[in-house]
């Protein structure tokens, strides 16, 4: 509503200050401000492309990593220090484990580095892992997961929301048992 939207009877509603957050309250703000959250739906075009909502373009930066998410069951866009972060955290796990090895060629051969959006906000899925995981889904959820985001089929987006939705009882009791220690 304009502020002339209002007739000479009605009152004009109120605001209320914002106050004044305490340094600690900062610093809480602070640490989430690019927290990837919230949930998107969209399609890919012909060529493999997919709009990258605008609330996630500033926390993956100027260019950012594509690469499989921690299962292998999502396509992730990882800003370049958490994918650097999570890379280093198989290294430090040494390099003498077979199944390690096997995991990170795997994840590394996925990955592709100095991925970025075009003047429109897209980015091109590399086809190889858009195969592995959409397989030929070209409808996708996108959804930040903390700090990352992730692109899944959109089929596969619902199942997970149900097994959620299912399982949402034992969850709450879990959650519950947590904060009573």
């Amino acid at each position: 509503m304009a502020e002339n939207d209002f007739s000479e009877t009605e009152k004009k509603p109120e605001t209320v200050p914002e106050a004044t957050p305490t340094a600690e309250e900062s610093a809480l703000l602070t640490r989430y401000a690019d927290t990837f959250i919230s949930s998107y739906q969209h399609s890919l075009d012909a060529k493999g492309r997919i709009i990258v909502p605008v609330c996630y373009r500033k926390a993956l930066g100027d260019t950012f990593y594509i690469g499989p998410s921690f299962d292998f069951k999502a396509i992730a866009l990882y800003p370049n220090l958490v994918w650097a972060q999570i890379r280093d955290g198989y290294a430090k796990l040494g390099r003498m484990n077979r199944e390690l090895n096997l995991y990170t060629e795997q994840f590394d051969a996925l990955s592709y580095r100095g991925q970025e959006c075009d003047g429109q906000g897209r980015v091109l899925l590399p086809a190889k892992i858009r195969s592995l995981i959409l397989k030929d889904e070209k409808d996708v959820e996108i959804t930040g997961a903390q700090d990352h985001v992730r692109i899944v089929g959109r089929a596969a987006a619902e199942a997970k929301t149900q097994a959620f939705l299912d399982n949402l009882p034992d969850i709450l009791d879990v959650i519950g048992s947590l904060s009573n220690r």
